[in-house]
């Protein structure tokens, strides 16, 4: 079974639309602008997950942070591909995702006081959701995990 690790990575300019469609796509094409911000960006850890916590509908994951990749993935593809931005009503979204569920099983996640903290001070930047971020980046300060 694989674990995976979700960072969330704030980055303060826009991502030229060919750049998140190669991200999103996970396509290993060029992406200076992309690649130059995410070493400039702050970053959170939000927690881990396994195959088990997946579920079959969308946005219904069985722990926040498939949740919150799910949703970040739907933002950052409809319409047109993009690093969403962050603003109150996506970070009040995002917040109401982290939020535990009677159907969550056990796993590592971090305070959500943490997260909310993260967001609430990167209102206005784009945010994409990372497995590892860069290794110079430090957790958001105050970083606590537990498991839920």
């Amino acid at each position: 079974m694989l674990d995976y690790r979700l960072w969330l990575a704030a980055v303060p300019e826009p991502i030229p639309e060919s750049e998140a469609r190669a991200y999103w796509n996970l396509k290993d094409l060029p992406t200076p602008t992309l690649d130059a911000a995410l070493k400039q960006a702050d970053h959170v850890y939000v927690g881990c997950w396994q195959d088990i916590h997946l579920a079959e509908v969308p946005q219904s994951g069985r722990c926040p942070a498939v949740r919150i990749f799910d949703w970040l993935f739907y933002r950052g593809t409809i319409d047109c591909y993009q690093a969403p931005v962050l603003d109150a009503r996506l970070r009040d979204e995002l917040l109401d995702l982290y939020r535990p569920r009677p159907r969550d099983l056990p796993v590592e996640c971090t305070d959500a006081d943490e997260v909310a903290a993260f967001l609430t001070s990167h209102l206005g930047w784009g945010l994409l959701p990372e497995e590892t971020p860069p290794p110079t980046t430090a957790r958001f300060p105050g970083a606590q995990t537990a498991v839920r």
